[in-house]
């Protein structure tokens, strides 16, 4: 299966891992931020809006979700085009118009505005979400390509930081508590200016982006043989100092005319040409691997950031709790004894408003916990198979949902949840990584966008799940969330990792 990526693995090798690899890691790493920071952001903007929107608690559940459905919809088309048309040239564009959208929307007056401005954002993020993990293992050969892309997602536990890092500071209301009324309904509060701060390293990534050239092994595929000699050539000149020798330029001429795919001309349906491009994926030998892939990256992404994107909020509410909180369950903590605080009164809208500090400090942990998770693994990657440090992550995660059910001590309640969010992210990552090597280049990007396309279905399906029925049900719900891990091992443990 990886036989006509040989030469290419074999030149790439040579030339070595170096400036241009740490700067790709680096540009890519600020989008795969900004990707998270426009969905799961919306964790701490969301709830903070409440008060301008007056949005109740189901609205306030579409809004968190609104992002995943925008991605969701568009995740394919992009897939499509990027095949099409470049990893670079889908980037920059997409890049651009979400930035726009998101900021747009931080000025929204209604909840029907917002949640629409949320779901273009979605839409044009969509591209940036899985375009940079299939740009960067295009620079990579298959020896670092796995380990390369968990780096790459080692940024999402930066995103998981800096999100809280600025949410404590627009939102704490002691020394950043200001309206300032533009027009009409239309006031500035710190939720909006905190907003436009999420759109912050997608800008950046922008401008470092212009200093990237397109990937060189989607150069080859279309046929663009010098374009492709010459990316070839500047990584070398980057990396090593000196061009590319006779023998490298020979075995990736070998390598161009194996992997070279004969583009379809003047079709007359284009989606009718976008599903036959990604018949492959679902005919032997990948259909089973393929569809086993799918159904974990739903269950992953329903924990990750269907359940993760209410993190916040639960640990806000659980720290706001007055009295003695010794004996309790997370569950207790949540919901006993306490009026629902997303009711129309103005008095409930009130204490959605105020955010304490205490649940950025608990956020701020789990974007730690991320980073720390993505540099372990990072290490284990060189001594343990990828199939066993999986399902040992996964079992760690379906303990600590069930522990979370029972356990009354605040540390073991704190960590077990983070467990059960960390993990699955950890897991997205290292799934991303080994289905960029069982998949050829020309279908790469769509293998990878309908992959990811079921982990945001899994995003808004666990977001409205957690948002319409943990108050009501929190053990049950939470003992779902336990479960599910068990059976993505299952499934993982016949995958090809």
């Amino acid at each position: 299966m990886h036989q006509h990526l040989s030469e290419f693995d074999v030149v790439m090798e040579q030339i070595g891992f170096g400036k241009v690899h740490l700067f790709a890691t680096v540009t890519l790493g600020l989008l795969q931020m900004m990707a998270i920071l426009e969905t799961m952001g919306m964790g701490i903007i969301g709830p903070a809006a409440v008060c301008d929107l007056r949005m109740s608690l189901m609205q306030l559940t579409s809004i968190l979700a609104a992002g995943f459905m925008g991605i969701i919809c568009s995740s394919y088309f992009w897939g499509y085009i990027t095949d099409k048309m470049g990893r670079r040239w889908i980037l920059l564009r997409t890049i651009s118009v979400s930035n726009i959208c998101s900021v747009i929307s931080m000025f929204m007056v209604s909840f029907s505005g917002f949640y629409v401005m949320r779901f273009m954002t979605g839409i044009f993020v969509a591209g940036p979400s899985f375009v940079a993990v299939t740009y960067l293992s295009e620079f990579c050969n298959k020896q670092i390509m796995s380990r390369a892309v968990t780096h790459l997602y080692m940024f999402t536990g930066f995103a998981m930081l800096y999100s809280p890092a600025w949410g404590t500071l627009f939102q704490a209301q002691t020394y950043m508590d200001f309206e300032l009324v533009i027009s009409g309904r239309l006031t500035v509060r710190p939720w909006r200016i905190l907003g436009c701060m999420f759109t912050l390293p997608g800008l950046i990534a922008f401008f470092l982006l212009l200093r990237m050239p397109e990937s060189p092994k989607f150069l080859f595929m279309i046929g663009e043989t010098q374009k492709g000699m010459d990316v070839m050539d500047w990584v070398c000149r980057k990396n090593t100092g000196r061009s590319l020798n006779p023998e490298q330029v020979a075995n990736m001429l070998k390598f161009q005319k194996k992997v070279e795919v004969k583009r379809q001309q003047n079709a007359n349906n284009i989606l009718l040409t976008m599903l036959n491009d990604a018949m492959p994926l679902f005919r032997k030998p990948y259909v089973w691997y393929f569809v086993s892939g799918c159904a974990v990256m739903f269950v992953m992404g329903l924990l990750a950031n269907g359940l993760g994107i209410w993190y916040t909020s639960m640990r806000n509410r659980a720290n706001m709790r007055i009295g003695p909180k010794e004996h309790m369950t997370l569950c207790s903590l949540l919901f006993d004894n306490i009026p629902s605080l997303m009711k129309e009164s103005e008095e409930d809208l009130n204490i959605v408003c105020n955010d304490d500090l205490h649940s950025f400090n608990d956020s701020l942990i789990l974007g730690a916990t991320y980073i720390i998770l993505y540099n372990v693994c990072w290490l284990l990657l060189f001594y343990v198979p990828r199939k066993a440090l999986l399902v040992t992550s996964l079992v760690i995660a379906s303990t600590c949902g069930f522990a979370i059910i029972f356990v009354s001590n605040h540390f073991i309640q704190l960590f077990s949840l983070i467990f059960l969010v960390s993990f699955p992210g950890l897991i997205i990552s290292l799934m991303g990584g080994a289905l960029l090597e069982f998949v050829p280049t020309y279908i790469r990007a769509k293998a990878l966008c309908i992959s990811l396309m079921w982990c945001r279905w899994g995003a808004a399906v666990g977001a409205t799940i957690v948002g319409s029925s943990i108050e009501k049900h929190c053990e049950i719900t939470l003992l779902a969330m336990a479960i599910l891990p068990l059976f993505a091992a299952s499934l993982e443990s016949f995958l090809p990792l």
